[in-house]
């Protein structure tokens, strides 16, 4: 399958859980609204909420169903409305968005890799979509940055003696590799491009 045709297949995706069934409440644009904008708009949705699992676009209709814009309530709300909804049932990843992907692939990146922060910044960044603008927040990261880092290194620990993992932690450490590859793959990312250059 070709990227355009994994494109068009996530479309069809967001219109079967999330377009179709707020057309089918009533949703519509405003009349006199051309064809070729209505099909732009809603290309445009289901391209901004593409990245949801089939789940979350659940999640995000049940939010949406009644927040139609208008006094009947059944214009489709402005597109920033939709893609905030869309962040709260899941965060968009980092790696769609080069912008801010690109924090981690700078010295700031680094910096937070040697410090034991990445993991912490990752899923600040994550979560927020921007660095920590206050000591309040860059002290939370370091913090849970600390904590975590606790947590990984006892589960590891108890895996290497053979000794079973606790309720929660086999999932703990699960989302912590993970969540510290991308982030790493997001560092060396630099990396790659600078040696490529």
């Amino acid at each position: 399958m070709t990227d355009g045709e994994k494109h068009e297949a996530n479309r069809q995706r967001v219109r079967r859980f999330l377009i179709g069934p707020l057309q089918a409440l009533g949703f519509r644009f405003k009349k006199g609204t051309p064809i070729e904008e209505e099909r732009k708009r809603l290309a445009q949705i289901a391209d901004d909420v593409g990245y949801l699992t089939d789940q979350n676009l659940d999640r995000l209709y049940l939010a949406l169903r009644d927040k139609g814009e208008g006094s009947a309530r059944c214009f489709w709300p402005a597109r920033a409305t939709i893609i905030a909804f869309a962040q709260a049932a899941q965060p968009r990843p980092i790696e769609d968005m080069p912008g801010l992907a690109s924090w981690f692939a700078s010295e700031a990146g680094r910096r937070a890799e040697e410090d034991g922060r990445l993991v912490a910044e990752y899923r600040f960044w994550t979560v927020k979509h921007r660095p920590p603008l206050n000591d309040r927040e860059r002290d939370l990261i370091a913090k849970r940055a600390r904590q975590w880092a606790s947590e990984v290194d006892v589960a590891r620990d108890r895996l290497r003696r053979d000794v079973p993992l606790r309720p929660g932690e086999e999932g703990m450490l699960h989302a912590y590799e993970i969540d510290e590859a991308a982030a790493r793959e997001l560092v060396r990312g630099s990396a790659g491009r600078e040696d490529a250059a």
